[in-house]
């Protein structure tokens, strides 16, 4: 199963621990296979991770391609979105490893918080940043967003 062991639906919060190689056990019913490769975004306006299953990394890959080189604020809030992302698939024991950066961005600590939110699910600090609906930086991300069809 490919996305998930819950018809593909991410429902529920779920306990969790980041270790300290910066990987977090998915919650088992949300699992996915090795093959399966989601997209994790540090999301500024939410203040957490929002982890995309493939059928919506495809819509952000698709849209990307069709951005050109001569529109600089699109290619800039691609530049922002990809910055902010990883991909990422399950080892055998469950877990993905996020990078550094949005560990920091999302001020993971030891304990994490996995929230559903139907197509996707988040991935947050119980003390997690404040959401920023305001600076260029989160508008150009919900603008990006957006434009993507997310």
């Amino acid at each position: 199963m490919s996305i998930g062991a819950n018809n593909g639906l991410f429902t529920g919060i779920h306990n969790g621990k980041l270790d300290e190689k910066n990987r977090v056990t998915i919650p088992a019913a949300w699992r996915f296979d090795a093959e399966a490769t989601f997209l994790a975004m540090f999301h500024p306006a939410l203040g957490s991770i929002v982890v995309f299953p493939p059928s919506m990394a495809q819509r952000i890959h698709d849209a990307a391609q069709q951005v050109t080189v001569s529109d600089p604020v699109k290619m800039d809030a691609l530049s922002l979105l990809a910055t902010n992302s990883i991909q990422v698939t399950c080892d055998k024991a469950g877990r993905i490893t996020l990078n550094e950066h949005i560990v920091k961005e999302a001020k993971l600590d030891r304990d994490v918080i996995f929230r559903g939110g139907f197509t996707t699910f988040h991935i947050a600090s119980p003390t997690p940043p404040k959401a920023d609906r305001e600076s260029d930086f989160a508008l150009t991300i919900l603008r990006a967003l957006r434009e993507l069809g997310l």
